[in-house]
């Protein structure tokens, strides 16, 4: 089976495939219940520190408030000679570490996880782990929801810079601002260039939906460089992955470049033919592992 390409910023994996895809950008056509995305708040810390993580769970009949989700931090490192996402390891219970229950839930991340997923060289004499493009490391979360998939959230962990002098390592330090996650602006729609109301879509139209974001939702982070072997700067890229219970999405993802200073992204979408009301929802991610979302009911009519 060929695996999708995969981006950290795309947290969610499904468990109950062989190779494991991403659930950021995936079917967008949603038919069974699902979880979507996971937020943690804050989008950046150390290990040790007590993160809330709230989930986005969707179904045909739409958002899911109250879903009971069983929560758990995987504590196996992902072997060399595996091509997931998270080891093998983490599909079964022999790693995991109770991080309750419920639609959202508040737990301390494991404090060795610069040891077992950074550069950090633990006790048990693990190999250093690299970083993503963006010099991050994640704590994967697994998040168990009765009838549907389990996934994972990539929580984004800051640890100390690797493989620089203490110099680099002073200057990276002192220049790092810890991630924060982006926010969603209101969702907006348009027919023919002309804005029309989410609450009075005509059956069949060809809609334009616009999400956007704040411009210091893509936020500037020091980067070490390892080839140069320097502290610079890189931006945040943004994507949006897009979910409706019906109609037609253009784009499963749409997004802006690191380069690209435009805060808003559209898709398009054909409304069906029939009268109604359409879920729909849509999940904003940085490069560096930060979320929002949101659900908007569309309604559809003659």
């Amino acid at each position: 089976m060929k695996r999708p390409a995969l981006s950290v910023a795309l947290a969610l994996v499904l468990t109950t495939v062989t190779c494991i895809p991403a659930l950021g950008p995936g079917d967008s056509l949603v038919t069974t219940t699902r979880i979507l995305a996971v937020r943690a708040d804050p989008a950046e810390a150390a290990p040790g520190t007590s993160i809330t993580f709230t989930s986005l769970v969707a179904s045909p009949d739409g958002t899911v408030a109250n879903a009971g989700i069983d929560w758990s931090f995987c504590t196996a490192p992902k072997p060399l000679t595996e091509d997931n996402v998270v080891s093998n390891v983490c599909l079964t219970t022999s790693a995991l570490v109770a991080a309750g229950t419920g639609p959202t839930t508040t737990a301390r991340t494991p404090g060795n996880g610069c040891s077992i997923f950074g550069p950090d060289v633990g006790s048990a004499g693990l190999r250093p782990r690299d970083p993503d493009g963006t010099g991050g490391y994640y704590q994967p979360l697994r998040a168990d929801l009765g009838g549907a998939d389990s996934a994972f959230e990539l929580a984004r962990i800051h640890c100390d810079l690797a493989n620089a002098d203490a110099a680099d390592a002073t200057a990276f330090a002192a220049a790092y601002q810890l991630n924060q996650n982006p926010q969603l602006l209101p969702l907006t729609a348009t027919i023919g260039g002309s804005p029309v109301a989410l609450t009075a879509i005509p059956t069949g139209a060809r809609v334009t939906l616009e999400a956007s974001w704040p411009a210091a939702s893509a936020e500037t982070f020091a980067y070490f460089d390892p080839v140069s072997q320097t502290v610079t700067t890189q931006r945040e890229a943004m994507q949006v992955a897009w979910y409706s219970s019906g109609g037609a999405l253009d784009s499963e993802s749409t997004g802006r470049a690191a380069g690209d200073l435009a805060t808003t992204t559209d898709d398009g979408w054909d409304a069906p033919a029939a009268a109604g009301t359409v879920h729909l929802w849509i999940v904003l991610r940085d490069s560096r592992g930060g979320v929002d979302f949101a659900g908007v009911d569309l309604v559809v009519g003659p």
